[in-house]
Order: C-alpha cells, then structure tokens, then sequence
C-alpha cells in the first residue's frame, strides 16, 4: 500500500510540474496555425496569440491591453496591405517601414491594432488572437516582433459649479451653471515581444511600466516536391 501512495505521489507531482510549465509557456505571444501547415507560396492565415494583459507598477494590478502591433518582414510577407484581420471594436492599419532596402523598397510592414475605446479593451486574464492573411514569401523561421500596450485610466471629476460671467452681449455680470467635467488621463504599460530566443525570461524597466520578453516567431514550410 505504501508502494501505491509513493506512485500516486509521485504522478501528481509530475502532472503539477507538467501544469505549471504548460501555463508559463502560453503566457507568452505565439502563433496558432489551427493545424495547417503555412507553406512558401500559398496563402493560410496564422493567428498571433497574445496570451495576457499587463501588470501594472504596483505589481499586483493586471491591466487590459488596448494595441497590439507586429512587424511583418518582407521576406516573409511581401505586400500584407490587407492581411491584418478585421476585430469588431478595433481599428487595423498597416504601416510601412521607413527603413527601405537597396532598391528603395520597404524592409517590413508594421499591423497595429487599436481598440476604438476602453470598452473594447482585452480582458487582462484572458487571451486574444490578431490573424494575419498572406501569401508566405520564404520558407524558414520568421521572428516577428511584437508590441503589446496596456493602458490604466485615471478619471479626474471637475464638480459643477455656479460661476460669475460676463454677458457678451450686455457686458453685465451673470450667474451661470457649468455642469460637472470629467476628465480621463491614460498611464501607458508596454510589453515588446522582441527577443529573437523563445526560452528568454522577461524583463521588467526599473520603473515597472515595460516588459521585454521573447517574440513570436512563424516557420514557413518548403512546398511538397510533386
């Protein structure tokens, strides 16, 4: 019997270990395929995962992510103008880079997501995915440097009041009542997905308002030889 409780023991710690890391590696951004094999020369659609918001400088505050944005090499996607997903609540833009190789061309393409307002913020303690459409370039590993922002709101109320003016037509001194104002300021957290190693930690600044941790990366299969 003591033989038996020493197995179940021991599986139940292997199945805690085996939970623990399986939720630290979806914590990070990734792609999701959904089981299709992007290839050089054909068009699929990956999903760049974000796997949770941010946390504020107290360290303990997780915060909503308001943008998520991806740079897109050309040597993986030559022309991605319409490759960005289109998400109810959010606006998608692509940017070319300034950067521009030998022959005056962009090197990359810059997908920024942005939710139209607060409401349409991601829930920090859940995931989203940002799909990207394309025609795969090269085949080989792609990093894809990625940015995420959280914001925190501050709302300052200015009370209503009962203030002394001037008439502009009269020029005589009037009671007037200005409603209450309200007014909402932002602080910006970043996480940058930009390290070019998978197993890289991330790093918080000293002052806690960014993060830089390991990028996405996507590899594009060479085409089936017929």
């Amino acid at each position: 019997m003591k033989s038996l409780w020493k197995k179940v023991a021991v599986i139940s710690a292997a199945s805690v270990m085996s939970i623990g890391t399986a939720t630290s590696a979806s914590a990070h951004a990734g792609f999701d395929n959904r089981g299709v094999v992007p290839t050089k020369g054909t068009s699929s659609v990956v999903l760049l995962r974000i796997g949770h918001g941010c946390v504020a400088p107290d360290g303990v505050t997780k915060v909503a992510t308001h943008a998520v944005s991806a740079v897109i090499p050309v040597a993986l996607l030559a022309n991605p103008a319409s490759a960005a997903m289109q998400i109810p609540g959010f606006d998608a833009v692509v940017v070319p880079s300034s950067e521009k190789d030998s022959a005056g061309n962009p090197v990359s393409h810059t997908i920024t997501w942005t939710a139209k307002d607060d409401i349409f913020d991601i829930n920090p303690v859940g995931f989203a995915e940002f799909g990207i459409r394309g025609r795969w370039a090269n085949s080989g590993l792609h990093w894809i440097e990625t940015t995420q922002i959280c914001r925190i709101a501050t709302k300052t109320v200015t009370p209503a009041k009962i203030k002394t003016v001037t008439d502009p037509v009269t020029k005589l001194k009037i009671k007037a009542w200005f409603p209450a104002v309200t007014k909402k300021t932002y602080q910006e957290l970043k996480i940058s997905w930009s390290v070019r190693d998978s197993a890289a930690p991330t790093v918080l600044s000293a002052d806690k308002t960014s993060e830089t941790g390991p990028a996405p990366s996507i590899t594009i299969a060479e085409p089936a030889v017929k």
